[in-house]
């Protein structure tokens, strides 16, 4: 068939049986952008002849594809069902547009016969024989018509007479847009503002470079909280924290628009309680990716139903209409993987945020997709790394089990992904979008992008795994061979792209130390356990960069329409001007990429003045511990996995997935 041909169908009991039979949920990959409640015939046969007197008419032949009204048609031919049919015919016109030029419509139609087709090379498709009792075709560009009763007593039952016009009640429409921002995994916006208000309560300065030590003894003082489990105790607000704060929920109802947030604490974290070692280190169980998407859920009817109230009492006895309900969705880290999961969860109408909003809506009139659609999806560096048993719960896998991150066509309007450049930690492979949406790569790591560091930091890190040998006493340690092999890896470090900005703006020096006179060798000579590794010593670095792309990613939301408040009246978000030149670099990359077009690139010496001050050391071998006196001490670890969780990738160069799970 070359045009195409769309069908809607009217039943006297089931009501519109062709409504959303063009969705992904109805047909899947074959679904109909703007014909959502429409039906696509595959082939379409009428057959007419003449009588001598009169037309006779045999009843019309239409094929489908196996979708949502399927089952409604076997529902209409047990029940003896009148049906009214239009079928919408569309060709291409010669601007290459389509255009709808003729149409069909059937009165008092009854289904004869329903052929169900399973083959190997074929569509899984059902042909319907139908007969009617009024038929009506019109060539819609030419003008020319036909029609037919073919029983004329049957008039007033087919067309009844139009009811009379009620004066309504003045009705306010509007469009609901939720945004919801899943934070971080260890992020948590209330369980660091309960540790600052302590720290600030205590007159500490929160740009103390060291202010990390003390949140932590504050942590385990307060809390009795330490480790795994004080992370979110730890931490700074995240860009997904500031978008939520900075998110309009204050609009006139002359907009027809309403915002409301909804701020979801990052994967594995819960407010005031010990980090999940599960949630955060393997994104599963309570506090893992889906049992976000589900808290997620489960705050739609609550933040629903305040703001409807809210706007009731401003309209006092207008009848109040949802015409729409939409979702910008915005996530960082395995936030961002939340983000990707809750937005399938809308494009495939999943029960439970179909039955949130029609709770959450009460008895206001709803006139949208049961489970809305989403407007704009916002994610910051995204990864996934869950743990499942398939994967042997190896975070690194590409394996992201019941975890759906795939952004298929269709899941939102727009999409925006802002990634780390400089990011090449093992536990961190990227889960990307390209080149299905619009992705650009930042100077940065992982939370210079999302936001977390807090605004001053010292960092002391070893950049090489501390190795550990026997010596004599008196063995120089320019002499031992854990020193010479930690020399050996500066040449492969300072060549990764990841970390060469790094190793240019600082000083990397290489360090031996040792835990004193050790047990004597057969020869009761003296001897010592000496460590060696490369190390990055008190490195000053500050957060303001994270400033930068929460703009980027703003500017990304407000091209889709979304509503923010101003970021430069918040003190602590101003970008500091050495930075600004990068910002407006960065700005022209972000509008190329939504283009379509290529970006101009930083620099070597660009990204180098970024890193100088601004860009963290995140892929190390542990933090390095200093006594009193400044000596090192410890540093060795048993193994690999367990005790150096931010070890650096393969030759310090990420993983990147792309969405199929392939290694890009």
């Amino acid at each position: 068939m070359g045009d195409i041909v769309y069908l809607t169908i009217t039943g006297e009991r089931q009501g519109n049986i062709s409504l959303r039979c063009g969705t992904p949920a109805s047909i899947g990959n074959r679904f109909q952008y703007r014909h959502e409640d429409e039906i696509l015939c595959l082939s379409l046969a009428q057959w007419v002849s003449g009588s001598g007197q009169h037309a006779k008419f045999y009843g019309l032949q239409f094929s489908k594809l196996i979708d949502k009204c399927s089952p409604l048609l076997m529902n209409a031919i047990n029940e003896n069902e009148r049906l009214t049919l239009n079928f919408h015919f569309y060709r291409t016109n010669r601007y290459g547009k389509l255009e709808r030029y003729y149409h069909i419509e059937l009165r008092g139609a009854s289904i004869k016969q329903i052929r169900t087709c399973f083959g190997a090379n074929e569509f899984d498709s059902e042909t319907v024989n139908v007969s009617y009792e009024y038929i009506s075709c019109k060539h819609l560009i030419a003008s020319t018509e036909f029609s037919d009763l073919i029983l004329p007593d049957n008039y007033n039952r087919l067309f009844p007479p139009e009811a009379p016009i009620v004066p309504t009640q003045p009705a306010q429409e509007i469009t609901l847009t939720l945004g919801i921002f899943f934070d971080g995994t260890g992020n948590n916006a209330v369980n660091t503002q309960n540790m600052l208000e302590v720290f600030k309560a205590k007159h500490y300065q929160i740009t103390d470079p060291d202010a990390v030590s003390i949140l932590e003894k504050s942590a385990e003082e307060k809390m009795g909280i330490t480790g795994v489990g004080a992370i979110s105790y730890t931490g700074y607000y995240t860009n997904v924290y500031w978008l939520s704060t900075l998110y309009k929920t204050d609009l006139p109802l002359s907009l027809k628009g309403i915002q409301q947030g909804i701020y979801i604490e990052g994967i594995g974290t819960e407010q005031g309680k010990p980090d999940s070692v599960f949630g955060s280190g393997l994104g599963i169980y309570d506090t893992g990716v889906i049992a976000k998407t589900d808290k997620a859920v489960s705050q739609i009817i609550p933040a629903m139903y305040l703001k409807i109230k809210d706007i009731l009492n401003q309209i006092l006895n207008e009848k109040l209409i949802v015409k729409n309900i939409q979702f910008d969705v915005f996530g960082f880290s395995r936030g961002a993987t939340a983000a990707r999961h809750f937005a399938n969860r809308i494009q495939s109408e999943d029960p439970a945020i179909i039955a949130a909003i029609k709770q959450g809506l009460g008895s206001v009139t709803y006139t949208g997709s049961p489970a809305g659609k989403v407007r704009f999806i916002g994610i910051m560096d995204s990864v996934a790394a869950i743990g499942t048993p398939t994967n042997g719960l190896n975070p690194h896998s590409a394996d992201t089990g019941e975890v759906n991150i795939q952004l298929r066509p269709g899941v939102a309007e727009k999409v925006f992904h802002i990634t780390a450049l400089n990011e090449c930690r093992f536990n961190f492979a990227l889960n990307s979008v390209r080149p299905a949406w619009p992705e650009l790569a930042l100077p940065g790591v992982h939370s210079d992008i999302g936001g977390g560091y807090l605004p001053v930091m010292r960092e002391n890190v070893f950049l090489s795994r501390p190795q550990a040998e026997t010596v004599s006493y008196d063995l120089p340690d320019e002499k031992t061979q854990v020193y010479q092999d930690a020399l050996d890896q500066l040449s492969d470090i300072a060549a990764s792209t990841s970390t060469a900005p790094l190793m240019r703006t600082h000083k990397v020096t290489t360090k031996v130390w040792d835990t004193g006179i050790s047990a004597p060798d057969r020869y009761d000579q003296r001897q010592k356990r000496t460590f060696a590794a490369l190390t990055m010593l008190n490195r000053i670095v500050k957060n303001d960069w994270a400033k930068v792309v929460l703009r980027i990613m703003m500017e990304a939301a407000q091209e889709a329409g979304v509503i923010f408040n101003d970021a430069n009246k918040i003190k602590g978000l101003v970008i500091p001007a050495e930075l600004t030149p990068y910002f407006e670099k960065a700005r022209q990359q972000a509008k190329a990429v939504r283009q379509g077009r290529f970006p101009v690139p930083f620099l070597p010496d660009e990204i180098d003045a970024i890193a100088k001050d601004y860009i963290h050391c995140s892929a190390n071998w542990n933090a390095v511990k200093l006594d009193t006196d400044g000596a090192i001490h410890g540093g060795g670890q048993m193994t690999e996995i367990l005790g150096f969780v931010n070890r650096p990738d393969v030759d310090w160069r990420r993983t990147i997935y792309n969405m199929d799970g392939k290694n890009r």
